[in-house]
């Protein structure tokens, strides 16, 4: 299949090319916001830094929540109230919904004026009143999940092995956590809009079919592709807790699905047989 005259190219202009469209692919899918994304990362260099509180637009909250953490309550009685009040206060929503891209780190006042969140805007909202009422609370994440740390234990729906714990000082990394990217990853893909996903798997798809291919394998490679996209989310939608059996069988359809699309009718003498056949 000639895709706008890339297979026409070498593999050594061919594959980079490639590979930089279907990047450019899943970054315009993910984030067609171009300013939110810059945002994003701005935020993501110093998360600590969208702690706030004094931020004007909690005040009302907090004078709610007063009367709730009088001295005589137990610090871990506190922790969870003020969780119970944020999950009430922002109702749980996914970034695509909420600012039209795969993930988005809000400030709290953001997060007020939108009135919905998802697990790393409620944990800036927590951190930001705890502190306000004298607790020490950092932004901890595990790369699928972010929550609240305090000096009295953690708060905000606690994840297992933390990845990155964010401190005044700056953030504090467990590279060994990291072996939770495949797991992370897959739990992204569950949940991400399988509209979406089907763009950037039909791109990729494209992108894989060679200059002498047949369609009935460009087909099948497709329909496995798709199948095994559809299990992957269905294995993978409970990140503590994923069907490894699901995962596995979504695996080798994906790569099966590549290798079929990638099958190639191999020339004779620079010469395509089917070229051949179909000449009188």
């Amino acid at each position: 299949m000639k895709l706008l005259g890339l297979n026409a190219l070498k593999s050594r202009w061919r594959v980079p090319i490639k590979c930089a469209l279907l990047a450019l692919t899943v970054l315009l899918v993910c984030f067609p916001n171009p300013r939110r994304l810059i945002r994003h990362l701005k935020h993501y260099r110093n998360p600590g830094a969208l702690i706030e509180p004094d931020a004007k637009s909690i005040e009302p909250w907090v004078q709610e929540l007063a009367p709730k953490l009088s001295d005589e309550v137990e610090p871990r009685e506190a922790l969870k109230r003020v969780e119970r009040f944020v999950y009430h206060k922002v109702p749980y929503e996914w970034d695509w919904n909420t600012w039209g891209t795969a993930d988005y780190l809000p400030t709290v006042d953001e997060v007020v004026e939108m009135g919905k969140e998802d697990c790393d805007g409620r944990a800036v909202v927590a951190a930001s009143l705890l502190r306000r009422f004298g607790f020490k609370a950092d932004l901890v994440n595990d790369l699928a999940h972010v929550w609240v740390r305090t000096e009295h234990g953690d708060t905000m729906s606690p994840g297992k092995k933390p990845v990155a714990v964010t401190t005044d000082d700056g953030v504090d990394i467990d590279w060994s956590a990291l072996t939770q990217l495949p797991r992370a990853a897959a739990f992204g893909v569950a949940v991400f809009p399988l509209g979406r996903e089907l763009v950037i798997l039909g791109i990729a798809w494209l992108l894989l079919l060679p200059k002498h291919g047949k369609a009935t394998f460009g087909i099948v490679g497709l329909i496995l592709l798709i199948g095994g996209l559809i299990l992957l989310r269905a294995g993978s939608n409970d990140y503590l807790h994923p069907s490894g059996l699901a995962q596995t069988a979504a695996l080798v359809l994906l790569v099966s699905g590549a290798v079929s699309a990638m099958v190639r009718i191999p020339s004779v003498g620079g010469v395509n047989p089917i070229d051949v056949l179909k000449k009188p």
